[in-house]
């Protein structure tokens, strides 16, 4: 029940999954990515760091310098280090669930909506926001999702737009509801501490007069 950047970046992800299915998954091919994953980043967090060193000493500590360093294995950026690990396990992840079969898959799937879909409704659950950031913004977080874009892929019936249309308006409407709903309950309790206060002076005024 997370918005904005959260979905975001599984729009994202889903994009890059979508098309890991397409091929066969390799354990060469995918730690090749990942070096060169770790070579743009560094080459990125390196320039970063010389530019703020230059303009702006304050903004950056040793820490910082550190990480920057070894940007993926020291997670300077949370996507990309998740990303890595991932692309690591991906052809065990995929073969894996080539291996369980259409049965078996459809109720992992099941089972996953289940878990981090139903429970995101109850505040402070195992899927409940904030409780799950670190596994909704982490490597479980691209598993669970991997595991529902490939069942869709591999045994559903692809979506018309209209079942588009009213899944995206279903999400849209939970989203505002889930990003409004707690604005409104502290309007109403300032509303009626306000209240409460108000009758607390009258009653005051009014053992001061008697």
């Amino acid at each position: 029940m997370a918005s904005g950047g959260k979905v975001g970046v599984v729009i994202f992800f889903s994009i890059s999954a979508w098309f890991f299915l397409d091929k066969e998954q390799t354990i060469k091919s995918n730690l090749k990515r990942v070096w060169i994953m770790e070579r743009e980043l560094l080459f990125w967090s390196l320039t970063l760091m010389a530019f703020y060193l230059m303009l702006d000493r304050a903004c950056i500590d040793a820490k910082l310098m550190i990480k920057s360093i070894a940007p993926l294995s020291m997670s300077l950026w949370w996507y990309a280090t998740a990303y890595a690990i991932f692309l690591a396990l991906l052809p065990f992840l995929s073969k894996g669930l080539k291996a369980l079969g259409r049965k078996y898959h459809l109720a992992l799937a099941i089972t996953v909506l289940i878990i981090r879909g139903l429970t995101s409704f109850i505040p402070g659950s195992l899927g409940g926001y904030p409780s799950i950031n670190s596994s909704l913004t982490g490597v479980f977080g691209f598993i669970y999702l991997f595991i529902i874009i490939s069942t869709y892929k591999w045994y559903m019936t692809p979506f018309t737009l209209k079942n588009i249309g009213v899944l995206l308006g279903t999400g849209i409407g939970l989203s505002l509801l889930f990003e409004f709903a707690p604005f409104r309950i502290r309007f109403k309790l300032r509303h009626y501490q306000r209240l409460e206060a108000s009758h607390g002076h009258d009653r005051i005024r009014h053992l001061s007069a008697v």
